[in-house]
């Protein structure tokens, strides 16, 4: 039986080489190779050995994919408690009218209300007496509760004519500052808390079926009720007093007097005060 040589891949030197010689080498081996396969066909073949059936097992078929188990929704939140609101504080008694003084002005520093220019004695007293005498027109000195302007009041002469110096309008700017400062709606609140002693000292000096709140609203109407008059104001001084030369100045009310002499920029700001403290005071 020939044996199989083992081909090794022909360098371009051996490729050069071959020639017919080699050619005709494998055609004479390729003829005995045909030889040496027919002449077997003369021999039995042998039974050929019965092979095993192999009976192909189908594929199991794949099981499927087990569902993915939803994820368990979180649990909301619990809402937060709201949180309890604050009791509000018991509110102070009222005092007795004759020690009502010093709890209101107590009271009005701890609303940050400006009181260092208020007299302290008799305070609620003095207020109600104030405000009836002011809705009267009339300004009753001793029931004041702030001390006046320490300055002069000064004077101008222009072709022998006296008017009122427009510097003496700064002697109030102090007092008119201080009072539009307040906080009204704490104003009104202190008020608010404190009407029934107002009522009380009212009673002892008003109309019995008059509330003091009206009397105070008449009050500030009567001031707001002051002309604006414009330009120097003309005085005379035939009298012990300077007087108003105009005579309908000098008719008005002495309240309404005494606005002129604070001076147009300090009523506008009085005025413009008094009108939000009315509008607070008619929404109680």
């Amino acid at each position: 039986m020939a044996q199989e040589q083992e081909s090794f891949p022909e360098t371009e030197q051996e490729k050069k080489s071959i020639n017919p010689l080699v050619v005709g080498g494998v055609v004479v081996v390729l003829i005995i190779a045909l030889v040496l396969w027919f002449t077997r066909g003369a021999e039995p073949e042998p039974e050929p050995e019965p092979q095993p059936v192999v009976i192909e097992q189908p594929e199991p078929e794949p099981m499927p994919e087990p569902e993915p188990e939803p994820e368990p929704e979180p649990e909301p939140e619990p809402e937060p408690a709201p949180e309890p609101e604050p009791e509000p504080e018991p509110e102070r008694p009222l005092p007795s009218l004759d020690d009502a003084s010093g709890a209101l002005l107590s009271e009005a520093q701890e609303k940050d209300l400006n009181t260092s220019p208020v007299e302290s004695e008799n305070l609620v007293r003095k207020l109600v007496v104030l405000a009836d005498n002011i809705a009267n027109g009339v300004v009753v000195r001793e029931a004041a509760v702030i001390e006046g302007p320490e300055s002069r009041f000064l004077v101008r002469e222009i072709d022998n004519q006296l008017y009122i110096d427009e510097r003496s309008y700064q002697r109030y700017d102090d007092s008119v500052n201080w009072f539009v400062s307040m906080d009204t709606d704490a104003l009104i609140r202190l008020y608010q808390r404190y009407e029934p002693l107002f009522e009380e000292a009212y009673r002892e000096i008003g109309e019995p079926n008059t509330r003091f709140r009206e009397r105070v609203l008449t009050a500030i109407q009567v001031i707001l009720d002051t002309p604006e008059p414009s330009g120097l104001l003309a005085l005379s001084d035939e009298q012990v007093m300077y007087t108003f030369a105009d005579p309908e100045l000098e008719g008005l009310p002495s309240v309404q007097k005494q606005m002129l002499r604070i001076g147009p920029d300090n009523r506008v700001l009085v005025k413009q005060k008094l009108r939000e403290i009315r509008t607070r005071l008619r929404r109680l």
